[in-house]
């Protein structure tokens, strides 16, 4: 009899135990917007990937997809007026598998919409999906979260919030309009406002780059998103070298590591609008050198000058 109550015991504790630890794990959910509609051929539109979080606090992001690479492809995707500042794994699209991923992360975290708070923002990014050609028929096109999508809790532990993914159908019309729908051109076309101002950081750690100096920046726009960034290093008027545009990403290894160039990163977002950040090194001595040829200058004019004002006539 005991050893029945004891294992009673057991199966009770067990039940309750369960049920405490499934309430105490937060929830979120992870759709997209819209769910479904209809769009011909040749036009191009956006899906919203959103959260809703239930009411628990989020920080981390990690969402996988998959959609019909056979009938959509993407084009493009936006991190504009996305919730998430910190990208640790830059959205990336793999239109010949069909799979779009991206993970990002929100310092301080997140805690779903506030009451009367505008609009809806709880947008992670936008995709940007443009119909392919088909034959006959009105071909279903899914774009669905993956198993391994993740949100996790903003609870100092990092606990995964127990999850609900919920996908879009939209039907692709056999048509073509006589002027094809461009939400996507649209947008672009109402984004004037250039990147939020930021800063450039000159660091040096010995795990980074072997200790040689490198930069890091970063910035958001709100409209379109960040499409790149370049950077030019414009080194000192003596050295007679010519500064080099090229298209980085932070964190950038410096090629001038004596620090005496003009570093400029131009953020430039989807729309074409640009944000310039410059940093200006402190001034130096000039070099041993220049000031020798300085004064070996001076000497020379001083010389030539004498030798004219002191000239006498025969």
């Amino acid at each position: 009899m005991k050893k029945i109550q004891k294992l009673l015991a057991i199966f009770l504790f067990s039940i309750f135990y369960f049920l405490f630890s499934a309430s105490g794990v937060g929830a979120a959910v992870l759709y997209l917007e819209p769910s479904s509609g209809e769009y011909y051929q040749d036009d191009t539109f956006l899906v919203e990937i959103r959260i809703d979080t239930e009411g628990e606090c989020i920080n981390t992001v990690k969402a996988d997809l998959s959609f019909s690479k056979e009938i959509l492809e993407a084009k493009d995707f936006s991190q504009g007026d996305s919730i998430l500042t910190l990208w640790l794994e830059k959205p990336k699209i793999d239109q010949k598998s069909g799979l779009i991923s991206f993970t990002g992360g929100i310092p301080g975290g997140y805690c779903g919409e506030l009451p009367g708070e505008p609009g809806k923002p709880n947008l992670l990014g936008r995709i940007i999906f443009q119909p392919k050609e088909v034959s006959g028929g009105q071909p279903s096109a899914k774009v669905e979260f993956l198993e391994s999508s993740q949100v996790l809790l903003n609870d100092g532990f990092g606990t995964p919030a127990k999850l609900t993914r919920k996908g879009a159908v939209f039907t692709i019309l056999p048509e073509k309009r006589e002027v094809p729908k461009e939400e996507w051109q649209e947008e672009l076309a109402k984004d004037t406002i250039p990147p939020e101002p930021f800063e450039i950081e000159i660091q040096q750690t010995p795990e980074i780059f072997e200790g040689k100096y490198f930069i890091t920046f970063s910035t958001t726009d709100k409209q379109t998103g960040i499409d790149y960034y370049e950077v030019s290093e414009v080194p000192p008027i003596w050295t007679l070298k010519t500064a080099k545009v090229e298209k980085a990403e932070s964190p950038y290894l410096l090629k001038d590591q004596s620090l005496s160039s003009i570093i400029k990163v131009r953020a430039v977002d989807k729309a074409g609008n640009e944000r310039i950040a410059e940093y200006i090194p402190p001034k130096k001595p000039l070099p041993y050198w220049i000031i020798i040829i300085i004064l070996v200058v001076i000497v020379i004019i001083w010389w030539i000058l004498k030798k004219r004002l002191f000239k006498v006539e025969p």
